[in-house]
């Protein structure tokens, strides 16, 4: 298997020791590699094989294009290596491209140390030189031929009844911000047993995820901090659990993206859809036509009420199909960003600006309020955001205080919606 720029994604393996009278020398190479070369070997040398203050370290060198990585080890033991200082040197170095990442092979490089430490220690298994040529040479090619065929693991002999198992690892990006407006959906199927396994304030959060509830909400039904619920969120994104979708609501507008293209020509995504979809209850079935259909007609200027009435599709579940393909990329939110323009708004009570009792404590918690919002308000924070710190707009985005009993309206131009 070659990588994207058609290089392979091992080189080679090189075998390295250090003897008493020779110094550090390359034992064995799969394959001949810059380094080693005498020039360039005698230049690494020191690092391939190293005093006690790098041992068990992670060893990365880059020489052109070609990149070493190892994790020397010493074993002492003045009785079996008496001959030689009373230890024993080596290391395992995998030799890949120059632009790889070093960090996708550090597990599979200290596993294989780690497996040659325990074979020398059983069996003399690195210093039987009968052992290594039968066993240890053939074993370090078949890893690398594996490797590359596979891209990413190998499950080798190495000695008798030991297999050696690697696995590459890639190095995932970090999971986003969580925001409070955001709403977690499944995107994998969880196994049982790794469930029982979180931590119990993370196996109450899953319990809450429905594909509906956004984190803040999750953070009041669960009772839980809201920061704990975010940062157990960005966990399960790092795993590949889940993944943030926008709180749905009828007055939300969609577009359909080019990826519908994928949808329309793959049969087992058509079959998914139509299982997900489906109406609790519906008696009859979903057909793939009809749900095609009502997702090819959101456009910028339809919301999804407006969808829902003009196709009347009485088996699909609306909420479920618009999530669903939000998750899988299909249909894209067009958010709202309210801009203010009118420095003079605030929420309060009653809309003249007076109230009954300590008129100077309620002018004072108005003018919070008042700045608050218009703060909020600058084109940064869409609506989803200002609903989960208590503010709604109507569709003529007239602003009111959700938190107050008595909703407060402020002129219709006060406020500029920004659709992207």
């Amino acid at each position: 298997m070659l990588t994207n720029n058609n290089l392979p994604v091992l080189y080679a393996i090189q075998y390295s020791e250090f003897d008493i009278n020779r110094g550090a020398f390359v034992y064995h190479e799969t394959a001949h590699t810059i380094f080693s070369e005498d020039q360039s070997f005698q230049f690494v040398r020191n690092f391939v094989c190293p005093e006690s203050n790098l041992i068990d370290k992670l060893i990365v060198l880059t020489i052109q294009n070609q990149k070493l990585i190892g994790c020397p080890v010493i074993i002492y033991d003045q009785e079996k290596y008496r001959n030689n200082r009373n230890e024993f040197r080596f290391n395992a170095c995998f030799i890949i491209p120059s632009q790889a990442d070093a960090l996708k092979y550090e597990v599979a490089v200290r596993k294989l140390a780690k497996y040659l430490r325990t074979l020398e220690v059983d069996s003399c298994f690195l210093t039987n030189d009968a052992l290594k040529r039968e066993h240890l040479k053939p074993a370090l090619h078949e890893i690398v031929r594996q490797i590359n065929k596979n891209g990413e693991e190998c499950s080798v002999k190495m000695h008798t009844s030991v297999f050696v198992n690697l696995k590459l690892l890639e190095r995932r990006a970090e999971p986003p911000t969580v925001a409070s407006s955001d709403v977690p959906m499944f995107c994998n199927n969880i196994d049982l047993a790794e469930l029982e396994q979180m931590d119990q304030m993370t196996q109450r959060v899953i319990a809450s995820i429905d594909g509906l509830r956004h984190v803040n909400k999750i953070a009041q039904d669960t009772d839980t901090e809201l920061d704990l619920v975010k940062a157990a969120m960005q966990n399960l994104i790092y795993h590949n659990v889940i993944k943030l979708v926008p709180i749905f609501s009828y007055k939300n507008r969609y577009i359909v993206t080019p990826k519908i293209q994928e949808l329309y020509t793959t049969r087992d995504l058509q079959k998914e859809l139509v299982f997900f979809v489906v109406r609790s209850g519906a008696k009859d079935c979903v057909s793939f036509y009809e749900s095609f259909r009502m997702i090819c007609a959101f456009d910028h200027g339809s919301l999804v009420k407006d969808v829902v009435n003009k196709m009347k599709a009485n088996n699909i579940d609306e909420k479920k199909l618009v999530q669903y393909c939000v998750l899988k990329g299909y249909l894209q939110r067009v958010r709202d960003y309210r801009i203010s323009l009118d420095d003079s708004i605030y929420i309060g009570n009653n809309g003249n600006g007076h109230a009954n009792g300590n008129s100077n404590g309620n002018e004072q918690a108005k003018s919070k309020m008042q700045t608050t919002l218009r703060e909020l308000c600058d084109g940064t924070n869409d609506s989803d955001s200002l609903a989960c710190l208590g503010y709604i707009f109507n569709s003529r985005s007239v602003p009111s205080a959700r938190k107050n009993q008595q909703q407060t309206t402020a002129s219709l131009d006060s406020y500029l919606t920004l659709w992207k």
